[in-house]
C-alpha cells in the first residue's frame, strides 16, 4: 500500500503527485506545473503535470485505472507527447506514466513506442508504479540537490528495453541511481522471486491449457500438440531475442498481422508457417542441426488460432529479458502430458541449486565443461555466464566465441530434450552447436577430455541392459555389479590343479600308473587354460556376468564421469585438487545404505571427496511434486588411484533452497549475504589448503585453525 493508493483521482491524486514531484525535482532545475486546479485533475487534452527547464520537457501522466482498462490510456497519452513535442521543439521530450500497477498491454505498447523512436534522443515513455514512484521521489527529496542531477535522471529513459514489467523497471531505476542501496537491492530480489515464481506456476497451467484448446480445437492431440507448442514457445523466445537486437519482433499482434498481410496470407492464414520456416533457415540454428526438415508446425494450425490462442494472451509474459525459463515450463509439460517419468531430476533442478552448484565448481575461463544428462541445459546456461564472468584481459570477445564454440557440452538421450536444451543456449547466448542426442554414459570420445561435470541425472533405478550388452562400455562401468567370470575359471582351475596334484601323489604313492598317467595329463591340461587365463587377466581381456538389471541413475553416471574427467586438471594445485570436477546430485542411497557400498568404495578410490551437501527431501518438490531425498556430491579425480585421501571432507544439511512445496519464495541457505552454506564451504577450503606442510596435509594444523560446526540462522 502507498500513500497514492487511497487518494481520490479527480480531487487529490494529482494534486499529491505535483508536491512530491515539486520537492524532488525543483531544486535539480525544473519547473513543476500542475493543468488542473487544486481541487479538480486535469483536462483531457492536456498532461497531468508537466516538469520543465529550458531544454528538457516532461509530462507527467497519473492515472487510477488498472488492468485492460488503462489501454485507453496510452493513445491519450502518445498525443499529449507529440503535442508537447509540436509546442516544444527544441527541447528534448518526455512522458513518465504512474499507475498502481503497468498493465503488460500498456506495458507493451509503451516499449514497442520507445523502440520505435530508438534513432531519437527524446520521445520517449518510462511506466512507473505507485511504489516506485514513491522510493524514487523520497531519495530525490532527501537527497542533497547535486546527487542524482538531471542528465542522470534522464538516462532512465535510455533504458526502455527492459521496460517488461514494474519489477523490471525499479531493477533499471536501482542499477541506474541507487546501485549503493543494498536494502532495496535485497527488496527488489524478493519481489522478482516472488513473481517469478506465481509467473512459472501460471504459464505451466496456460501452456497446458493450451494443449487442451489444440485438442479441442484443432484435433491435434499428445506428443504433436506438445511439440507444436514447443516450437510456438521458441518462436516467441526468438523474435524477443531479434527485437532485444534492435530488429523487429513480429511475434507480437500487430506486426504478425504485419507480416501475415506482407506474406499475403490474409485468406490462407499460414503466415506462422512461413514465419517458423524463415526461423528455422537462420543461418546459426541451420550449422547447429536444432531443427530438421521434418520439424513442422501442424497442417491444421493456421494464424487465427495462433493469433487468439498464443500470441494475444502469452503477450503478458517476455521470456528473454525475464528469467521465465519458457523452453523449461514447455518442458514440464511435456513430461506431465506425455507420461514421461517425472521423478525428480527428470526435469526441472531448482534454479537455486544449479547456481549453488556452479558457484561452488569455481569454473574458470579454460574449463570444459559437460552436463552429460543435460536435459534443457541449465547448468550449461549458468556455466556459460560464470565463464564469462572469469575472462580477464585482451580479447575478451575472442574468448566469449571460444567458451560458446568449444568449451560447453550437454548429452540427453532423449532427441526432443536434446533440441530444447540447443534452443535455450541459442537463446541464452550459444554453445548449442554442442548439445548431442546421447546416451550420456556412452561419451567415448570425451575420455580424458572434461574438466568440469555438473550434472543432476535422473534419480531412481535407470536399466544397464544396454551397457551390460555393449562389451566396451560394461568393461568400463566398474559401478554395475557383476562378477569377473574369467578370474572365477582361474580361481576353479588352480583349485582343481591343487586337487589333482595332491591325487597324482596318492596315485604313485599306490603305485597306480594308469591312474597316474590320467591325472598327469589333465594336469597339463589344467595349467595351459590357467596360463591362458592369466594372459587375458594381464591384457584386461576378460569375461563379466551382470547381476541384477537396474541401479540409481546417479550410480551409473558416476561411474561414465570417472571416465570423462581428466586426471590432471590443474598441475600447479595441491595434489588433491589437481583433477577434474564432479558435481553431481545423488540419490541418497547411493551414499548410505548397503546396496551401494561397492560403489562408495569405487568413489574412495577414484576421487577425492570434497563435500557432501544433503538437501531437504522437499527440495524437489516444487519442480516434480515427488519428495526424493537427495545429496549433491563434489569430488576431484584422482590421479593415482591407489593414493589415499588425507583432507577432510566438508558435511552441510541444507533445509531451505529458496522455495518451498508451494512454490513461494523462502530462506535460501545455499547462498545468501555470507550467512549460507557457500560461504561456509569456502571458509573450510581455505582453512584446509592453509594447513598443508610442504605435500602433506597436517590434521593438527587445519583443527589450530578451528573451523567450527554449527547451524545457519535464517
Amino acid at each position: 500500500m502507498t500513500k497514492y493508493d487511497e487518494l481520490d483521482p479527480r480531487t487529490e491524486l494529482e494534486q499529491v503527485i505535483t508536491e512530491d514531484s515539486k520537492r524532488a525535482l525543483e531544486k535539480r532545475g525544473f519547473v513543476i506545473q500542475h493543468n488542473g486546479t487544486l481541487d479538480r485533475n486535469a483536462p483531457s487534452d492536456e498532461p497531468d503535470i508537466i516538469a520543465y527547464n529550458n531544454t528538457i520537457h516532461i509530462n507527467i501522466e497519473v492515472t487510477k485505472t488498472t488492468k485492460s482498462g488503462a489501454d485507453r490510456e496510452f493513445l491519450s497519452i502518445k498525443d499529449h507527447l507529440e503535442k508537447s513535442k509540436r509546442e516544444n521543439s527544441r527541447k528534448k521530450c518526455f512522458v513518465f506514466y504512474v499507475s498502481p500497477e503497468t498493465h503488460y498491454r500498456m506495458m507493451n505498447a509503451i516499449r514497442e513506442y520507445d523502440i520505435m523512436n530508438e534513432g531519437k534522443q527524446d520521445l520517449k515513455m518510462m511506466p512507473i508504479c505507485f511504489s516506485t514512484f514513491e522510493l524514487v521521489m523520497k531519495k530525490l527529496v532527501e537527497a542533497h540537490r547535486d546527487m542524482y542531477p538531471q542528465e542522470q535522471l534522464l538516462a532512465l529513459f535510455g533504458e526502455y528495453r527492459r521496460f517488461v514489467d514494474d519489477e523490471h523497471v525499479l531493477e533499471a531505476i536501482h542499477e541506474r541511481l541507487f546501485s549503493d542501496d543494498e536494502a532495496l537491492k535485497r527488496e527488489i530480489k524478493i519481489k522478482e522471486d516472488n513473481k517469478h515464481q506465481k509467473t512459472v506456476e501460471e504459464l505451466i497451467r496456460n501452456l497446458q491449457k493450451l494443449e487442451d484448446d489444440l485438442r479441442d480445437n484443432k484435433g491435434i492431440v499428445h506428443i504433436p500438440a506438445i511439440r507444436n507448442i514447443i516450437f510456438l514457445v521458441f518462436m516467441k523466445l526468438y523474435e524477443e531475442k531479434r527485437e532485444a537486437e534492435g530488429k523487429e519482433n513480429r511475434f507480437t499482434e500487430e506486426s504478425f498481422k504485419r507480416f501475415q498481410e506482407y506474406e499475403g496470407q490474409e485468406q490462407e492464414k499460414r503466415a506462422v508457417h512461413i514465419l517458423f520456416e524463415r526461423i528455422k533457415n537462420d543461418r546459426e540454428l541451420k550449422a547447429a542441426k536444432v531443427f530438421t526438415d521434418a520439424d513442422l508446425l501442424a497442417e491444421k494450425l493456421d494464424d487465427d488460432f495462433v493469433l487468439n490462442f498464443f500470441i494475444k494472451p502469452y503477450e503478458k509474459y517476455h521470456f528473454y529479458t525475464t528469467k521465465v525459463d519458457g523452453i523449461g515450463a514447455a518442458y514440464e509439460v511435456l513430461g506431465m502430458r506425455t507420461g514421461k517419468d517425472v521423478k525428480a531430476g527428470q526435469f526441472f533442478t531448482p534454479e537455486n541449486v544449479v547456481k549453488f552448484m556452479v558457484k561452488l565448481a569455481e569454473l574458470e575461463q579454460d574449463d570444459v565443461t559437460l552436463d552429460p544428462a543435460c536435459g534443457t541445459g541449465r547448468f550449461l546456461v549458468y556455466s556459460m555466464d560464470e565463464m564469462i564472468s572469469k575472462i580477464t584481459g585482451r580479447n575478451r570477445d575472442d574468448k566469449i566465441k571460444e567458451i560458446r564454440a568449444k568449451q560447453l557440452y550437454g548429452a540427453d538421450y532423449d532427441p526432443d530434450v536434446a533440441k530444447l536444451a540447443k534452443m535455450n543456449m541459442y537463446i541464452h547466448g550459444d554453445g548449442k552447436t554442442n548439445i548431442m542426442d546421447k546416451d550420456g554414459l556412452m561419451l567415448y570420445d570425451f575420455d580424458e577430455k572434461v574438466d568440469v561435470i555438473l550434472t543432476n541425472p535422473p534419480l531412481g533405478d535407470q536399466s544397464y541392459l544396454k551397457l551390460a550388452n555393449d562389451t566396451l562400455e560394461l568393461n568400463r562401468m566398474n559401478v554395475i555389479p557383476k562378477k569377473d567370470v574369467t578370474r572365477e575359471k582361474l580361481e576353479s582351475c588352480e583349485r582343481k590343479l591343487k586337487e589333482a596334484e595332491t591325487k597324482l601323489e596318492t596315485a604313485k604313492h599306490v603305485q597306480n600308473p594308469k591312474a597316474a598317467k590320467r591325472l598327469d595329463g589333465l594336469i597339463k591340461r589344467y595349467k595351459r587354460v590357467i596360463s591362458e587365463l592369466q594372459v587375458k587377466i594381464q591384457a584386461n581381456d576378460v569375461e563379466y556376468e551382470v547381476r541384477g538389471k537396474q541401479m540409481k541413475g546417479g550410480a551409473l553416471f558416476l561411474g561414465a564421469a570417472i571416465h570423462y574427467l581428466k586426471s590432471v586438471r590443474d598441475k600447479s594445485a595441491p595434489i588433491e585438487w589437481r583433477g577434474g570436477k564432479l558435481l553431481i546430485i545423488l540419490d541418497e542411497g547411493v551414499l548410505n545404505t548397503d546396496e551401494y557400498s561397492e560403489v562408495r568404495e569405487i568413489i574412495k578410490k577414484h576421487f577425492y571427496v570434497k563435500a557432501v551437501i544433503s538437501l531437504s527431501r522437499d527440495t524437489f518438490v516444487p519442480v516434480s511434486s515427488t519428495a526424493t531425498k537427495t545429496s549433491i556430491l563434489y569430488a576431484i579425480k584422482k590421479e593415482d588411484p591407489d593414493a589415499v585421501q588425507q583432507e577432510p571432507i566438508f558435511f552441510a544439511h541444507v533445509e531451505k533452497v529458496g522455495i518451498d512445496t508451494r512454490k513461494r519464495v523462502c530462506a535460501n541457505h545455499l547462498f545468501n549475504n555470507g550467512n549460507d552454506i557457500l560461504s561456509k564451504y569456502m571458509e573450510f577450503k581455505k582453512k584446509v589448503k592453509a594447513s598443508y606442510v610442504g605435500l602433506t596435509f597436517s590434521r593438527e594444523r587445519f583443527e589450530s585453525q578451528v573451523f567450527l560446526s554449527g547451524t545457519l540462522v535464517d
